[in-house]
C-alpha cells in the first residue's frame, strides 16, 4: 500500500512540473516580441528558442529570438511585422535577432542572421531610419525596400537584386560593395566583396525557383 501511494505522489510530482513547464513556455511566449507569421510552408519546417523546438504551421507566431529551421525538401515563408516577406529554401537556417517597428510603422530596426542556405526578403518601404540586415559568416547586407535573394555557405555569401539595392559588407575588411537591380556580387570570409555584375536570366530563375513556396 505504501508502495501505491508513492507511485501515486511520484505521477502527480511529474504530471504537475510538466504542466508548470508548459505553463512557463507559454507565459514566456506571450511576454517575448513577435516579428512575424508563418503564411506559407512545403513539408515540415521548425522554429527554436531557449532550447525548446517547436513545428511550424500556417498562421504560427515567429517570435525574436527564433531560429527557423527549414530542412532538406522544406520551404517556408514568412510575413513580418512590418509587411516585408521573407522566403527560405531548402536547407536554410534563419536567427531573428531583432525586429522592432516603430509607430504607424514609420521606422524598423531589423536584425537576422543566415547561417546557411538562401532567403528572398522582399522588404516593405517605411519612413526613415530604417535598418534591415542579414549578417552571415562572411559579411553583412543592408537594404531599404527591395526585392532580394541572399546565400550563405560555408565560407562565402552571394547576393542577387530584383529591384532597389543592396550593400553588401566584408566582416573582415570592412569594404562594401553597392549592388543595384539585375546585378549581384559575391563575397569570400576574409576578402573584399568582388565587384557587382549583371546577373543571368537562368540565375534568377534559379533563386525565384528555390524560394517559391508552393
Amino acid at each position: 500500500m505504501r508502495n501505491c501511494v508513492m507511485r501515486r505522489r511520484t505521477a502527480v510530482t511529474v504530471i504537475a512540473a510538466v504542466a508548470l513547464g508548459f505553463f512557463s513556455i507559454r507565459t514566456a511566449r506571450t511576454t517575448t516580441q513577435q516579428s512575424g507569421t508563418v503564411v506559407a510552408l512545403s513539408g515540415q519546417c521548425f522554429a527554436e528558442a531557449g532550447g525548446w523546438r517547436r513545428a511550424l504551421r500556417i498562421g504560427d507566431p515567429i517570435y525574436v529570438g527564433d531560429t527557423v529551421d527549414v530542412p532538406t525538401d522544406a520551404k517556408l515563408q514568412l510575413r513580418m511585422g512590418d509587411g516585408s516577406v521573407i522566403s527560405l529554401a531548402s536547407g536554410s537556417r534563419m536567427t531573428i535577432h531583432t525586429f522592432e517597428i516603430g509607430t504607424r510603422g514609420q521606422q524598423r530596426d531589423a536584425r537576422l542572421t543566415l547561417a546557411t542556405g538562401l532567403l528572398r526578403a522582399v522588404v516593405s518601404p517605411v519612413s526613415q531610419p530604417s535598418i534591415f540586415e542579414v549578417d552571415c559568416a562572411a559579411g553583412k547586407a543592408a537594404v531599404g525596400s527591395t526585392d532580394w535573394f541572399m546565400e550563405a555557405q560555408p565560407g562565402s555569401v552571394r547576393v542577387g537584386v530584383l529591384t532597389g539595392s543592396v550593400i553588401l559588407t566584408s566582416l573582415a575588411t570592412g569594404r562594401s560593395v553597392t549592388i543595384p537591380a539585375r546585378w549581384g556580387a559575391r563575397l569570400e570570409a576574409g576578402l573584399d566583396p568582388v565587384a557587382a555584375r549583371l546577373w543571368s536570366a537562368e540565375e534568377f530563375a534559379d533563386v525565384i525557383g528555390r524560394t517559391d513556396v508552393r
